[in-house]
């Protein structure tokens, strides 16, 4: 009776299947990097495994919510959300450790670290997907000045909750935070007035920044990169200089040789013998080009590929824009996170805390793409009932 309550019948196929794919993998190259000893006793392969079973039943939990309930739930996660952020800044050491000068983290005994800002990434694009829906469904015809207020209302959820995860520091999700907005308001037919401003104002602040390194360089290095934080400064000098001695440019140059040094069928599953700082969490790619070769990394962005464009297709055929909008968000997150946390082990971005989805050991980030992979699932079966009483399908 309960495995019938959980309908596992309506799983999507397709992303179960790259799901599991993508769990074998990470498992296996997170044993392999521990097997050298650089871990002492740890056991990194088997809590990747527990946190995939706890990722799937998540998964299957936050399937059973359509998206009715979603959107009456919407602001109470929000709020949650916003909350554990807020008490992170202020909890003390012993539940939210300072580790290598970030806050970012709380510390639950038989549980391990728990990250609030990628459960806020749920929260925030379930909220302006939310808010979206509802100005379309309310004025399909709008103006531009209702366009701006959109804009307002979703920079008013947005902004205060992102500057409370850019101080602990954590830019690169807010970067994520971003591009999800921008990938969900594109799912809309804005002004044109506010689209063109909207495109402007970033290419004209990149154009600069170019046109300073290549004819101005004394101004980024000596006045601009002086006032961000130190490992801002570090990640970004080591970008610019791969030849810099800071600890960034090393953990960058090691990956670069790592990736390099596996050529087409790569060395073989414990056969990587590059050392890179951290190999089993945001460095795993490097593990699995060294080990794997060309060969391997191909397949696992031909199987992230496939994810995304399954969470699209699925989008695309909802009767519902809520749901449209929230698979359009994860889209280009997702996408996002895989061309940043790539291209950063490869040499070519600069290097962010931004785990690979699925393969990077860790339970947030896991958990979190795992919940919104349900929410996914909700919108391809979208269902009409109580919480407690019998669905009725819709569609």
């Amino acid at each position: 009776m309960f495995v019938k309550k959980l309908r596992l019948d309506e799983l999507d196929k397709p992303i179960l299947i790259i799901l599991c794919l993508l769990c074998g993998i990470s498992i296996l190259f997170i044993f392999s990097t521990q097997s050298g000893g650089q871990f002492g006793s740890q056991n990194f392969a088997l809590k990747q495994f527990i946190n995939y079973v706890i990722g799937f039943t998540l998964l299957l939990l936050f399937r059973l919510l359509d998206l009715n309930q979603l959107r009456l739930l919407a602001w109470s996660f929000y709020i949650v959300s916003v909350l554990s952020l807020l008490f992170l800044t202020i909890a003390p050491e012993s539940i939210a450790p300072n580790i290598l000068g970030a806050k970012r983290w709380f510390s639950i005994p038989f549980v391990g670290s728990i990250q609030p800002s990628e459960f806020f990434r749920i929260s925030l694009i379930i909220i302006v997907a939310k808010l979206i829906a509802e100005l379309k469904e309310k004025r399909p015809n709008r103006t531009m000045q209702e366009d701006l207020l959109l804009l307002g209302k979703i920079l008013l959820v947005t902004i205060p909750p992102s500057l409370l995860v850019y101080q602990q520091p954590d830019t690169g999700m807010v970067m994520l935070y971003m591009f999800a907005i921008v990938a969900m308001l594109g799912m809309i037919k804005l002004n044109k007035i506010v689209v063109t401003i909207g495109i402007l104002v970033p290419l004209l602040a990149i154009s600069i920044i170019t046109c300073l390194f290549l004819f101005k360089p004394d101004i980024i290095y000596d006045d601009l990169i002086p006032k961000l934080k130190p490992h801002q400064q570090d990640r970004i000098i080591g970008w610019l200089d791969p030849s810099d001695n800071s600890n960034q440019a090393f953990q960058s140059r090691r990956s670069v040789l790592a990736v390099g040094t596996g050529g087409l069928t790569g060395k073989g599953i414990e056969g990587g013998n590059v050392y890179v700082p951290e190999k089993h969490t945001d460095f795993i790619f490097a593990s699995i080009a060294e080990e794997g070769g060309f060969l391997t990394g191909a397949v696992v962005i031909l199987l992230f590929f496939l994810l995304i464009t399954r969470i699209l297709e699925i989008g695309s055929k909802s009767n519902d824009p809520f749901g449209t909008y929230i698979c359009a968000g994860l889209a280009l997150s997702l996408t996002i996170q895989i061309v940043q946390n790539i291209g950063m082990v490869e040499g070519m971005l600069p290097v962010k805390g931004i785990a690979l989805p699925f393969l990077t050991y860790g339970g947030s980030s896991l958990f979190s793409n795992m919940i919104l992979l349900g929410i996914i699932m909700s919108v391809r079966n979208t269902y009409a009932h109580q919480f407690f009483g019998e669905p009725k399908k819709v569609i």
